[in-house]
């Protein structure tokens, strides 16, 4: 297998260079001419050309399903909403499967694993049976070298800051022999060529830009530093940054995702790249400091992709969404209100005024909550995720249910 170390390598200075925020907003990043060339090349990057349709044995109905996807990122509508719901099949109770995979690195029993899970599911919708390579949401920093615990059990994983100031901080790159980094591989390697005709690859869970540094540092220390020791920060970031590119074109290449579509955790499926880009750190920042810290890496990432979504988690987001909303390239942005806040019914008037600023938006729902939002919100805009749907009739029922209200 060929490995690859990866450092700062494809620009000379990344976005963090201190443009003022109305110009990181009109050129995307930097501040010289190839870099404004570059994110312009980025944002007028052609619709990507149709795949040949999915025949895929867990999902038999993918044909449609790209279908009504493609519509969706164009801004269209086939028949109705899209929507992911994934149920078991009638009859069947589904085993336990951990969203982190393979941590005792045995690759193939977790293909294996995987396989016998999907095969227990009716992925309904737009739903595609997907596996995604995942060590946890600590995985960048785990990548980087800082020592990683997982917790299977609770689909999670985390790192202890590295001890010391910023002077103590390595070089932030990827060793091709690191463990964790390597696994990813090696696991999307295998199971790409197992997948064909099954189930599709998924990107990784990206916590990247200042989420990374926030594992890195503390997320109450990261705080601290952003006042006391801002070009220690932006240095990082450009460190960081510089390592979005390759991870993801390395496991899109070994997913094989040129020919069979790209996906995320987000369950939502394009021809071309795709990707959750997300910040969870930023909900501990003021709008300044999110300008100054976090959107240029944002900018970046949502320009690099053909079909971006944003994973915006809580309402301390809420202050960061018209800079959110005035980056060009950003589709869809998935609203999570978060623990102990009203569910998406709650927030009609957010909904809405993410998508009269000309963006999509995914949310997380019940049955009877999507029936409830159904004719307020424009199913073009609008990619439902529902969770709670018991077996696969329901989720047929619901599927019927939309298009006679579409």
């Amino acid at each position: 297998m060929k490995m690859f170390i990866y450092t700062c390598s494809w620009w000379e200075s990344p976005p963090h260079d201190g443009v003022p925020a109305s110009k990181r907003l009109q050129w995307g990043f930097g501040s010289s001419l190839e870099h404004r060339n570059q994110y312009l090349t980025n944002l007028a990057m052609p619709t990507p050309e149709p795949l040949p349709d999915l025949q895929l044995a867990f999902k038999p109905d993918a044909t449609d399903a790209q279908n009504r996807l493609r519509a969706y990122w164009q801004g269209e509508l086939v028949d109705r909403a899209c929507i992911s719901i994934r149920a078991p099949k009638d009859g069947v109770t589904p085993t336990f499967r951990s969203l982190i995979v393979a941590e005792d690195f045995n690759f193939s029993a977790a293909i294996d694993l995987f396989e016998s899970w999907a095969d227990q599911f009716f992925f309904g919708g737009e739903t595609m049976p997907a596996l995604m390579p995942n060590y946890g949401p600590d995985q960048w920093a785990g990548f980087l070298g800082v020592p990683m615990t997982l917790d299977p059990e609770k689909d999670t994983s985390w790192v202890e800051p590295p001890p010391g100031d910023w002077d103590a901080l390595p070089e932030l790159k990827i060793d091709s022999a690191n463990r964790w980094w390597k696994a990813i591989v090696e696991l999307t390697n295998l199971a790409a060529q197992r997948c064909k005709g099954r189930f599709l690859l998924s990107t990784i869970d990206t916590h990247s830009n200042l989420d990374c540094l926030s594992a890195l540092r503390g997320p109450g220390q990261l705080c601290m530093d952003l006042i006391e020791r801002p070009e220690a920060v932006l240095h990082a970031l450009k460190q960081i940054d510089a390592l979005f590119d390759p991870v993801y074109k390395t496991v899109f290449d070994a997913g094989r995702m040129a020919e069979f579509g790209s996906t995320s955790w987000l369950d939502m499926w394009s021809e071309g790249r795709t990707q959750a880009v997300q910040c969870d750190f930023c909900c501990m920042i003021s709008p300044e400091h999110f300008r100054q810290f976090a959107l240029p890496s944002l900018e970046y990432e949502i320009g690099y992709l053909d079909y971006a979504v944003y994973h915006m988690d809580g309402p301390g987001q809420i202050r960061h969404l018209e800079d959110l909303l005035a980056i060009p390239n950003l589709h869809t942005i998935q609203w999570i209100p978060g623990a102990g806040q009203p569910t998406a019914p709650g927030w009609l008037d957010l909904l809405k005024r993410i998508q009269e600023a000309g963006k999509s938006i995914q949310i997380i729902v019940t049955i009877d909550e999507l029936k409830t939002l159904y004719s307020e919100l424009p199913p073009a805009q609008t990619y439902y995720w529902v969770l709670d749907c018991p077996n696969e009739t329901e989720a047929r029922r619901l599927l019927d249910w939309m298009v006679r209200h579409t």
